[in-house]
């Protein structure tokens, strides 16, 4: 069920030819699971989830869940309307959940929208076995 289960840094896009050491834009604690593994005979609508909390290394302090959505799916082989995008930030004692929508296409690239709500009761209910820090938080 849990398909990752660590560290997950985007590269900050810097001249690669420097031979220099990499700087991270940003570093995610990252989950990936995928539902289908524990019931193949269940059509989920959102198979897979991802729960990612932020690490506080890095130059970015807020979201770049555009950024990091996108290359999850590249390295994952996985659809973004397929995931289940979970957010938590540390001084929050929340969870938010990310709603994608295409806004604009650039060649086979797609922008998008980002919507943010609360956690729902069930979405929490799912995922609340397999990370424990999270057991005290509640639906908003």
């Amino acid at each position: 069920m849990i398909l990752f289960d660590g560290t997950y840094r985007l590269e900050r896009r810097e001249d690669k030819s420097s031979g220099t050491d990499c700087n991270w834009a940003c570093s995610w604690r990252l989950r990936l699971f995928d539902f289908s593994i524990s019931h193949p005979d269940v059509k989920h609508l959102r198979p897979y989830a991802v729960v990612a909390s932020q690490t506080g290394e890095g130059i970015f302090k807020t979201t770049c869940v555009e950024s990091l959505g996108k290359r999850i799916c590249r390295d994952f082989n996985l659809e973004i309307d397929e995931i289940l995008w979970i957010e938590h930030y540390p001084d929050e004692p929340a969870l938010y959940v990310a709603m994608f929508k295409p806004k604009s296409y650039f060649g086979n690239e797609i922008f998008y929208a980002i919507d943010w709500r609360p956690i729902r009761p069930n979405e929490l209910k799912v995922i609340q076995p397999y990370i424990p820090e999270i057991e005290n938080f509640r639906c908003t």
